[in-house]
């Protein structure tokens, strides 16, 4: 995989983002318009060709999703706390579905999913199925229909609504219709969380990203304690560096968290006070 130029994708997004202000799907300007939803079925949609069906409850589930050369990805379920939907604004890399999510549909992006890989990447939209309205070309692929929304972008509808430039939804339509998902992950399996960020050591190599880096492999799961208001996390490093672990120890002593290390692997785990959330996000992402 060209490292570099998988890796510049994140930094374009930056400048795609100022450019993208009065881009919204072919389905128009939704901001006013109160939508009633009268059927969850995929159907209503009311798009020819193959739907996205897929049952996605976990970053794992989304990973089977994903093409081989995936390095980096995340899961939110956006609708389970707005405050963990605010800190994940603020600590992921920069995505059409965090910073849009509310003005891209017309019904609100309930969960959603970002995946990163060779040059590429794909977004995974969770939205209440409404009536597509489009004009103009759409792009057949493995019986489904890609439907511009830009020059640069597409959306497949669906469970989940695909999201991204026509290269990467190939990358996932290609999984989808019998090719190799990536099986180079292994912290997320039987994981669950609100929210999920799973990172290969070779993607977050020299990256100035907020994404962590010196591992061979690093996992994060977040989840709303109903409760008392706080967050449960963890975070899990396979085989960190000599400069991980340190990292770690000094996360633990500054929010209270516990450390756990056994077969290779370096557990980072406990309880945030919502006040806390963001900050130790930000430290924990931080390369």
């Amino acid at each position: 995989m060209n490292q570099k130029a998988f890796l510049s994708i994140f930094i374009g997004l930056i400048m795609i983002f100022s450019a993208f202000a009065g881009v919204m799907l072919l389905w128009g300007n939704n901001e006013s318009k109160p939508v009633t939803v009268i059927s969850d079925s995929l159907e209503t949609f009311g798009v020819q060709g193959r739907l996205v069906n897929w049952n996605v409850e976990s970053i794992n589930d989304m990973l089977e999703l994903a093409p081989e050369s995936t390095g980096a990805a995340y899961w939110l379920d956006a609708a389970r706390s707005e405050n963990l939907t605010d800190a994940a604004k603020a600590v992921l890399p920069q995505s059409f579905g965090l910073t849009y999510g509310e003005r891209l549909y017309p019904n609100n992006i309930e969960k959603l999913g970002a995946i990163y890989f060779n040059n590429t990447w794909a977004e995974f939209h969770w939205i209440k199925p409404f009536k597509v309205s489009y004009e103009g070309l759409v792009i057949p692929y493995n019986d489904f229909m890609m439907i511009p929304s830009s020059a640069d972008y597409s959306a497949v509808m669906g469970k989940p609504t695909l999201f991204g430039p026509q290269e990467g939804l190939k990358g996932v339509l290609d999984v989808i219709s019998g090719g190799f998902p990536t099986d180079l992950f292994e912290l997320p399996q039987e994981e669950k969380a609100d929210l999920q960020i799973a990172v290969l050591g070779s993607a977050s190599k020299n990256s100035s990203l907020p994404l962590p880096s010196g591992f061979q492999e690093f996992y994060l799961g977040v989840t709303a304690n109903d409760s008392n208001g706080d967050y449960n996390i963890t975070a899990r490093y396979l085989n960190p560096d000599s400069s991980t672990e340190q990292k770690i120890q000094s996360i633990s002593k500054q929010y209270g968290l516990s450390v756990f290390s056994q077969s290779g692997t370096v557990e980072l785990s406990g309880t945030l006070q919502a006040r806390d959330l963001k900050d130790a996000l930000t430290t924990i992402l931080k390369s």
